[in-house]
Order: C-alpha cells, then sequence, then structure tokens
C-alpha cells in the first residue's frame, strides 16, 4: 500500500507529463501549421477576371462619348417643363453583356474580327476596340478583348471577347440588343464558339429573355423621362 506522500508524488508526477505530452503536441500542431503557409503556392490562386477592369474604363469612355447628346436631350427637354420640375433621368450603366468562349483556341484577334465584321458597319477604335454601329451609321456596341490587356492592338489573341453596350446611351435598346444578339450568333458559327451571359455560363434563352425585358425597362423609363 501507497501512503499518502507516495500517492502525491506519483498524482503531481502524472500531471507533470501529461502537461509535458500536451506541450509538445501543441508545438508539432503549430509547426505543421507553418509548413502548410509556407508551401502554399501562388500559383494556386485564381487570376483576377480583366472582365471587371475593362468594363470600368468602357464605362467612362462611353459617358464621355454620350454625355453632350444627353445633356442637350435634357436642356431641350427642360426648356419645355415647369422651372422647379425634378428631372431623373440620367446614366444607368446597367451594362448588357454577351460573351463570346472560342472552343479552338486563341482564334479572336484583330484581323479575324475585322474579317468576320465586314459585312456589318464599324469602326476599329483607336483605343484598341470595335464599335459597331446601325442602320443610320451611329454607335451600337463595343466588341471588346475578353482577356489582358483587353484591347486588340498589336498582335493579341484571345479566346474570349465581350460585346457590350449601356442601354441608357442609345436611342432603342431593344433594336440594339436585338442587333448584337444576331451578329453573336453569326460570330458564334464563324469561330465556333460558345455564346456566354455576363457572368461567362452559358447564354440561354431565358438569360437572353430576361436580357430583353431589361432593355425594354430602360426604354420605357427613358422615354418616360423626356416626354
Amino acid at each position: 500500500m501507497f501512503n499518502l506522500p507516495e500517492i502525491l508524488t506519483i498524482i503531481i508526477g502524472s500531471l507533470l507529463a501529461l502537461i509535458f505530452i500536451d506541450g509538445i503536441r501543441r508545438s508539432l500542431r503549430s509547426k505543421a501549421s507553418s509548413l502548410k503557409v509556407e508551401l502554399l503556392d501562388s500559383s494556386e490562386i485564381p487570376d483576377q477576371d480583366f472582365q471587371d477592369e475593362w468594363l470600368e474604363n468602357y464605362q467612362t469612355d462611353e459617358e464621355d462619348k454620350f454625355y453632350e447628346a444627353d445633356s442637350e436631350e435634357l436642356k431641350q427637354t427642360e426648356e419645355k417643363d415647369e422651372p422647379n420640375q425634378t428631372k431623373t433621368f440620367g446614366h444607368s450603366h446597367q451594362l448588357l453583356i454577351i460573351n463570346l468562349s472560342s472552343n479552338n483556341g486563341n482564334l479572336f484577334s484583330h484581323n479575324s474580327i475585322n474579317e468576320a465584321l465586314s459585312p456589318n458597319t464599324f469602326v476599329f477604335d483607336s483605343r484598341g476596340y470595335f464599335v459597331v454601329n446601325d442602320q443610320n451609321n451611329i454607335p451600337s456596341f463595343t466588341i471588346l478583348n475578353g482577356k489582358k490587356p483587353g484591347t486588340f492592338l498589336g498582335e493579341e489573341f484571345s479566346s474570349y471577347i465581350s460585346m457590350v453596350f449601356d442601354p441608357s446611351s442609345v436611342t432603342n435598346p431593344s433594336e440594339v440588343l436585338e442587333q448584337m444578339y444576331l451578329l453573336s450568333l453569326n460570330l458564334s458559327d464563324i469561330f465556333n464558339s460558345d455564346l456566354l451571359d455576363e457572368n461567362r455560363n452559358l447564354l440561354t434563352k431565358q438569360m437572353y429573355e430576361h436580357m430583353k425585358q431589361q432593355a425594354q425597362d430602360l426604354q420605357r423609363q427613358k422615354l418616360a423621362s423626356v416626354s
């Protein structure tokens, strides 16, 4: 039989042993976590989508391009209204976008797009993107490189292009959307590419109908604001 001092010694020794073992386990766990952090490969971090970057620039360009025309329209309208009437018309910047993704590598370039657009009225802007005009030779929508650097200057090639327009900057958003959609179908056949929505998911009939509804709503808002 153990006497009291021996029992206390055994208990204290056991507690010290448990504390020592727990300390070793915590140390090993901390080292393992450190190794995991150090071994993280930067290549595992996904690249930032360039679309947000060029869309921000696109919005700025479109605002500059159409601001003068819209300001004149507002001025003429306000002359007919009462002096204290508040106007609500302004740029919505609810951009409508159709993306095309090539199934055969980097097929999109300045030359290939230029050739595919030949039956249409368009210009190649000095900043490196295509501007497609309507039947009255008025700018309707823009075709941009969906990858860096976002343009088709020089020898840039891409597997993505984006067709974009701001419904608030055109007279008839529904007609422009239809024009853009028909051209996207044509380019899809020429380049054997997929049609994608603004989030680069397959463009379904339901999604396109939603885009048409957006264009129609914005057109009604614009007409109501200037009537």
